[in-house]
């Protein structure tokens, strides 16, 4: 894409799949390390955000945040945001200090945990080497007094997710929504997204894919990639459909293509196009590898999500 182009219309189409890419495989390993509490996940994912992690020791630094900050951020039910904060108490994951809650000491000990880091980590960089490869402007690399530490990745990871959430809330109105919806937009551009020509053509708000070249997910599948009972999918599908962002055709269920080109599903768009962009800036300052994305995976790039 040429630089008058890409300033005329920016690739918001491409950089949608591909934070879809990385939602969808962050998500997936959180509600299978918290036993399928889609809440719960998002809500240790905002108290990860507000501490630090050192990475290699797996010590955390204290960051306290209150259950009402939590209930507020994530214009959650305060009751139902205490439940889950009690829950991750005594799971061992947080403890209560002065103004609120932290991370416990030794917070990557546990196996499922650091396994869900490392993915979400690694999601990330996936998506900058992606942008690398489509040819979408990233920052300049720069050197700070700090090294690049993954801990700073993983913090960027929590800000896209939940700048996400953010943006989306009032088009979705529940998490899950969101989160069905995104890995639907996922699956059904899967046959395309990486062709690198077909990639590009589809890039911007201009042009829109058709059917014959997306691929269409059945129900079943979306609730296996996620590690959702076939019944709760099924009940947030249906919004979907009532609300029209989704519509079923031969072989499973579409995005819909005139919906994505509502103003207000382009403006969402928009907006988390510019989150990112903020984001990455600020990641940037922490000296990440923007010249050789790769060298900052932890255990290298992850497969995408499975749809089967």
């Amino acid at each position: 894409m040429t630089d008058a182009r890409a300033e005329a219309h920016p690739p918001i189409r491409l950089m949608t799949r591909c934070l879809a890419e990385m939602q969808t495989s962050i998500v997936a390993a959180g509600i299978r390390a918290f036993k399928g509490d889609l809440d719960r996940f998002v809500i240790y994912t905002l108290i990860v955000r507000q501490g630090t992690l050192e990475w290699e020791s797996g010590t955390a630094v204290a960051g306290a945040i209150s259950a009402h900050s939590l209930a507020a951020s994530l214009s959650r039910p305060f009751e139902t945001v205490r439940r889950h904060v009690q829950a991750l108490i005594e799971a061992g994951l947080c403890r209560r200090v002065t103004g609120g809650v932290v991370l416990t000491e030794g917070a990557l000990d546990r196996t499922d945990i650091r396994e869900l880091l490392v993915v979400a980590h690694d999601s990330l960089v996936r998506l900058i080497e992606e942008m690398a490869r489509f040819g979408i402007e990233l920052p300049e690399p720069r050197v700070t007094a700090t090294p690049y530490d993954p801990a700073f990745g993983l913090q960027a990871a929590a800000d896209m997710m939940l700048a996400v959430v953010d943006s989306n809330m009032q088009a979705h109105r529940e998490w899950l929504n969101l989160v069905i919806f995104s890995t639907i937009l996922c699956a059904n551009a899967r046959p395309y997204s990486d062709d690198p020509v077909l990639a590009m053509r589809y890039s911007d708000q201009t042009q829109v894919p058709p059917d014959s070249i997306r691929s269409a997910v059945r129900a079943s599948v979306v609730a296996r990639t996620l590690g959702l009972p076939d019944s709760t999918l099924r009940r947030h599908v249906a919004t979907l459909l009532q609300y029209g962002s989704v519509r079923r055709v031969r072989g499973g269920l579409l995005v819909d293509k005139d919906w994505l080109n509502t103003p207000a599903a382009v403006a969402i768009s928009r907006t988390s196009y510019g989150n990112i962009r903020r984001i990455l800036n600020v990641l940037q300052g922490r000296s990440f590898p923007f010249g050789d994305p790769a060298s900052a995976y932890v255990r290298g790039r992850p497969d995408p999500a499975p749809f089967v």
